[in-house]
């Protein structure tokens, strides 16, 4: 049983009031988390506030290394944190696996960026006149997660907002609570200042609405739903403090006529089932030429039809359960909806807990619930378009723009095709949820606005500030 703790000025923080926390798996109790109040929130607010000038001053090779010492810790603790991933989120092996590398690419990556992203020099339209940009922190950054990849994408946020001399305000999804306690512990260990990074577990009612509202707290950097999104980002710009939204996405995937079948059944089974399809970038809406449709769809079916199901802690298996079983509640009305409509099944449909096996739907159209919403999990639709210009059109026939992905052999198709899908990220012959440390990660439209990984969030959590010397007497009007 691991008793999770807040973690404010450098202390681990008892709550009074507690709630168990649930394994996926099988319905294990696997912790106690706190259920932390306003009060809790301010007191890490002040704390990072307070923290703010030392850190920010301190050199940027200072703060690597904290960063680089960091790292070495993650590496040192790698299966303790696969096992938590897989046990608290469900995840396979490989997936928790992955986290944790990827977890170990970005915050070597903030690292190594920390001395090397500045300002420029300018030239002036004055004489004598030095004229500078310089990369300043914008202060305490409320850092809020979700919980499909609770590492990640956390370690990405805080890393980078650490790196340019930021401190940080930490609330962890509901749902991973004992991932974002491990994240405090390894900050510990790391021996960060007292203040510079702080966990509140909590709800988002108060936790998370704190961290949007009160006035210390100058930048928000919040993932998941864009209902959630959209609320932050009022509220936020109500008090005039920037905001980094990452939101939801119903991604699709092309396949042309001339494309690889067996490469493409490859990329869609990993693109639409990986982690259970709760990804965010996850190939939601498969969409296929219609001279290779019916091929496609066998191939496609036959081997969605042999993912094997169960406890995410057997190597060999492939789909493990959803976040808890209100997610797979949600996957059932997906599924009536769209047998209520006349969709039809080709595999899957089956439900235990919080298990959701695989599911093909086809004969659909853009007015089903799995066309128009995002679907958070395992039910993915193939529909076939008769053209590229079709294939677009589908494609774009949504609110959000986040990823999308083409597969085809002939690159002019391609980027006729990438040039045309409204979105942040475009792959081609690969799967929609690419992901690298150093890359611009975002989307448009629903999805949100800003960019995360690499330079890109450390210009989230910088603001530019111009400075001149004038090294000769100016003359002025009056």
């Amino acid at each position: 049983m691991i008793i999770v703790k807040n973690y404010i000025n450098g202390e681990f923080i008892e709550v009074e009031e507690r709630r168990p926390k649930h394994s996926p798996i099988d319905g294990s109790v696997i912790a106690e988390t706190p259920v932390s109040k306003r009060e809790d929130a301010k007191a890490a607010i002040d704390a990072a506030y307070d923290a703010l000038k030392a850190w920010s001053q301190l050199p940027a090779i200072k703060r690597a290394e904290y960063l680089y010492k960091l790292y070495e810790i993650i590496k040192s603790r790698e299966e303790e944190l696969i096992n938590i991933l897989m046990v608290e989120g469900g995840g396979i092996y490989k997936k928790a696996w992955g986290e944790v590398v990827f977890t170990e690419r970005l915050v070597r990556n903030a690292a190594e960026l920390a001395r090397h992203y500045g300002g420029k020099t300018l030239q002036s339209d004055a004489e004598g006149v030095v004229s500078m940009v310089f990369k300043r922190p914008k202060g305490v950054v409320g850092v809020i997660t979700p919980w499909n990849y609770p590492l990640s994408i956390s370690m990405k946020k805080i890393a980078h907002a650490l790196a340019t001399g930021n401190t940080i305000v930490y609330k962890p999804a509901s749902e991973t609570p004992v991932t974002g306690f491990k994240i405090a512990e390894m900050i510990h260990q790391a021996g960060f200042p007292k203040g510079v990074f702080n966990l509140v577990v909590g709800p988002g009612s108060t936790v998370g609405d704190e961290i949007v509202v009160n006035k210390k707290v100058s930048h928000v950097t919040f993932t998941g739903e864009s209902a959630t999104g959209r609320e932050i980002a009022s509220k936020a710009g109500g008090a005039l403090k920037t905001v980094t939204l990452e939101l939801g996405g119903s991604d699709p995937l092309i396949i042309l006529d001339d494309a690889d079948l067996n490469l493409a059944v490859r990329i869609a089974v990993f693109g639409a089932f990986f982690h259970q399809g709760q990804i965010c970038t996850s190939s939601k809406r498969i969409i296929v030429h219609e001279r290779v449709y019916d091929v496609f769809v066998k191939k496609f079916v036959e081997r969605v039809s042999q993912l094997k199901v169960g406890d995410p802690r057997d190597r060999t298996v492939e789909q493990g359960p959803l976040i808890s079983p209100r997610q797979a509640d949600e996957m059932e009305r997906f599924y009536q909806d769209a047998v209520s409509r006349g969709g039809r099944a080709l595999t899957g449909g089956k439900r235990a807990g919080a298990y959701f096996w695989p599911t093909v739907f086809v004969d659909v159209d853009r007015n089903f619930r799995i066309m128009r919403e995002e679907v958070f999990g395992p039910i993915r639709p193939v529909v076939p378009v008769k053209n590229d210009d079709e294939a677009v059109e589908v494609a774009n026939d949504t609110e959000y723009g986040l990823s999308a992905a083409v597969v085809t052999t002939n690159i002019n198709r391609a980027f006729k095709i990438a040039e045309a899908i409204e979105s942040g990220m475009v792959h081609i012959n690969d799967v929609t949820m690419l992901e690298e440390s150093h890359v611009p990660f975002g989307g448009i439209k629903a999805s949100g606005f800003g960019r995360e990984g690499g330079e890109w969030s450390f210009h989230e959590t910088t603001y530019d500030r111009w400075l001149t010397i004038t090294l000769r007497e100016r003359k002025y009007p009056i």
